[in-house]
């Protein structure tokens, strides 16, 4: 691997020990495959938005059971990278009595690194999603903050006939209702992240959906999402918050490994200015590795 040298020369004062499980842990954390659970009713339009966003198209790998409630898994690849998506069940349905659901849910949380909720900007009112909403955070102890608020077809707000079609956005009138609708998300679901309101018919306000969600996703997970994204929306934003996530992550390896591996006095003095190296060099390496 040419990467390799780069870090040869920084790591050659290290037990050999040392080199080797840095890179094995490098070229898992390159390798990463994310997981992103989504939410929401049927015609929401998750699968539009997801075609928008990507680079590559979704298909779908197969139904996860394991119970007669069905997950659907799909997956994009980019350069033999893959990023899972599982299509979750359950908003409409009453969580609270099924058993199934439980288990279901409890099964595929830890698999995932995000949930994105998607909403339509129309609906009068998302009461059922409300219910599915506590149903994760209080009975499956799934944290606010894995979940990342959506509000689609934008154009379809109310006066829908006001929307801009030559500029693909919306009317002054269509832009207070868009911001009275974001409010009553906020007041609903109390997110931990800001909401969003786009349209994917439309390629509405794609790019800072993009940024949001490199955002929002834990550290060894950005990279491998920054990576699948189209590339008008590989922003400098979504870059530098995915590469500050893996010289985090390369930085942690590091840590970890000092922990581990016993090293000899002399070395283990100079192991943070050599830290530094390795994670500035991770960092400068970034487009090449995603």
């Amino acid at each position: 691997m040419h990467h390799n040298a780069h870090f040869k020369t920084l790591l050659s004062t290290l037990p050999t020990s040392f080199q080797t499980s840095f890179f094995n842990q490098l070229n898992h954390l390159i390798n990463y495959s994310p997981t992103i659970g989504l939410m929401g009713k049927t015609g929401a339009g998750k699968s539009s938005l997801l075609n928008a966003l990507f680079q590559s198209q979704l298909s779908p790998v197969s139904d996860v059971s394991g119970c007669t409630r069905q997950a659907q898994r799909f997956s994009m690849t980019v350069n033999n990278h893959t990023l899972t998506f599982i299509d979750l069940p359950g908003v409409g349905e009453s969580l609270e009595r099924d058993k199934e659901y439980h288990q279901l849910y409890r099964n595929l949380l830890p698999e995932l690194n995000l949930i994105i909720w998607v909403l339509k900007a129309d609906d009068r009112a998302w009461s059922s999603d409300e219910q599915c909403y506590r149903f994760l955070t209080e009975q499956c102890g799934y944290q606010p903050k894995r979940f990342l608020f959506v509000l689609n077809q934008a154009d379809k707000i109310e006066p829908c006939r006001q929307w801009d079609e030559q500029y693909h956005q919306p009317s002054a009138e269509q832009t207070a209702h868009l911001l009275l609708k974001q409010k009553a998300v906020i007041t609903a679901f109390k997110p931990h992240h800001p909401v969003m309101t786009v349209s994917a018919t439309e390629g509405f306000q794609l790019t800072e959906l993009a940024e949001q969600l490199i955002q929002a996703l834990p550290a060894q997970a950005s990279s491998g999402v920054a990576r699948q994204l189209n590339t008008s929306y590989r922003t400098q934003s979504v870059e530098n918050t995915a590469r500050n996530d893996f010289g985090q992550c390369v930085s942690d390896i590091v840590d970890t490994l000092i922990n581990i591996i016993p090293l000899p006095p002399l070395i283990r003095s100079t192991v943070s200015t050599v830290k530094n190296s390795i994670v500035s060099v991770a960092k400068s390496l970034w487009r090449m590795f995603f």
